[in-house]
């Protein structure tokens, strides 16, 4: 709860970053409207690609300063030796980043259902956007402690992340096609999404307390 007071309160005074994702996937949804109103009449079967590409960007975006400021202030490093578990620290991590990109994301689907004229505040869809950002904020969050301290860290989370996600996205667009009632075939798209989320959340914890070590 420690860190995720810190961190929340530090997005808050420094939402710059935050802001700017949020205003590049606005002006992308817009762009994206504007262009399927000359391209098709149908756009409901695109909608799932454009949705998670969007979110794909934001969260990279977003998340990629996860630990940049703590790395370059020698926060992290104090907080490293602080008498607690290495896993607590990513959890508060976690939290805080799934937070702020959640509410982007309702956000960003009230502002789709306007400009597409489409329903995308559904339950179902709202629970597929969940279990998929949820997945993503724990392997991304992961991989930005490796890039913190590289000089090319804005390259290198996606680089290692999208490799990494493509199950992930393959499952989130075939699920949210399901939730928009598109025919997205009989596989559980949903209960992989869920397999993902899962495996990235575990081994995340796991995981951090290797990749911290020096």
């Amino acid at each position: 709860m420690a860190v995720l007071r810190k961190d929340l309160r530090l997005a808050w005074r420094d939402r710059t970053g935050w802001l700017s994702a949020f205003a590049f996937a606005a002006i992308s949804i817009l762009v994206y409207s504007f262009a399927f109103d000359l391209a098709a009449a149908n756009i409901r079967p695109l909608l799932p690609g454009v949705l998670w590409t969007t979110f794909l960007f934001v969260g990279t975006f977003a998340n990629g300063q996860s630990f940049q400021r703590e790395s370059d202030t020698g926060t992290f490093d104090a907080m490293l030796v602080s008498p607690v578990s290495p896993s607590t620290i990513y959890v508060g991590k976690v939290i805080t980043n799934l937070t702020a990109l959640l509410l982007i994301e309702l956000a960003l689907l009230v502002l789709g259902t306007m400009l597409f004229d489409t329903a995308l505040l559904t339950g179902e869809l709202i629970l597929v956007v969940a279990i998929g950002t949820t997945g993503y904020v724990s392997l991304t969050t992961l991989l930005s402690t490796l890039g913190s301290r590289a000089r090319a860290r804005a390259v290198l989370l996606p680089v290692l992340a999208l490799p990494l996600l493509v199950p992930l996205l393959i499952a989130g667009v075939r699920a949210t096609g399901g939730a928009l009632g598109e025919p997205v075939g009989s596989a559980p798209w949903l209960m992989l999404l869920t397999v993902f989320a899962l495996w990235a959340t575990i081994g995340g914890a796991l995981l951090f307390p290797v990749a911290v070590e020096r």
